[in-house]
């Protein structure tokens, strides 16, 4: 299209993959919250709501962007290992805290599930922030501009095709009710992972490329 932006491509002219560093969730949860943007969809006029399928729900800490110059995932799975050596953590200990969008419920664009981290010590930092902090360092030494926005731990549920109304009372008919809901208890994560999302013909493949303990 005249006037559109190029497709970022790797050196042998293929479509870019485009990394990231994110927080990998019980496969249980994973399930539950598919079934919760099932539940969003069908509050939703037909093809308007895209969900995100439960393979590839994730906690993103931060999005590097397409691979190329110094957005190497050589380069950034080094310099991770190398903070993590510096500051480490330790495991997560995060919980489900409700379904929310971005925009306004009026103008909805983006369906996401918030989390918040328990058992952290009084008087000490979050886990979870220290990490982020940690990640966004690593994007800051590879030269990418800083994220302007506040950190808010989410996952994406799914996004509007267009900008749709929904209710509160959607999103909270969303989220499982049963006692047993792995949605009502904590989880422990242990590690995060560096991924590469390449587009295939069924939508975004994710490929993890490394693992990085917390302990």
């Amino acid at each position: 299209m005249r006037g559109s932006a190029p497709v970022p491509r790797n050196g042998n002219g293929a479509r870019a993959a485009r990394l990231f560093a994110a927080l990998p969730l019980p496969e249980r949860l994973r399930r539950e919250l598919f079934g919760a943007s099932g539940a969003i969809a069908g509050s939703l006029p037909p093809a308007v709501f895209r969900r995100v399928p439960p393979e590839n729900l994730h906690l993103t800490l931060r999005f590097f962007g397409p691979e190329r110059g110094p957005v190497d995932r050589g380069r950034i799975t080094a310099l991770l290992r190398e903070r993590l050596r510096a500051c480490c953590p330790g495991p997560l200990t995060l919980k489900a805290s409700g379904v929310s969008a971005f925009g306004s419920l009026r103008r909805a664009r983006i369906v996401w599930v918030g989390f918040v981290e328990e058992g952290v010590p009084e008087g000490e930092p979050e886990r979870l922030l220290r990490l982020q902090r940690a990640v966004e360092a690593v994007a800051r030494e590879l030269g990418l501009p800083p994220e302007t926005r506040p950190f808010v731990p989410h996952v994406t549920l799914g996004r509007l095709r267009a900008p749709s109304r929904l209710s509160a009372g959607d999103l909270r008919a969303a989220v499982p009710g049963t006692p047993d809901a792995a949605w009502s208890s904590a989880f422990t994560v242990r590690e995060f992972g560096l991924f590469a999302s390449s587009l295939g013909p069924g939508g975004a493949v994710y490929e993890r490329l490394g693992s990085f303990p917390l302990a």
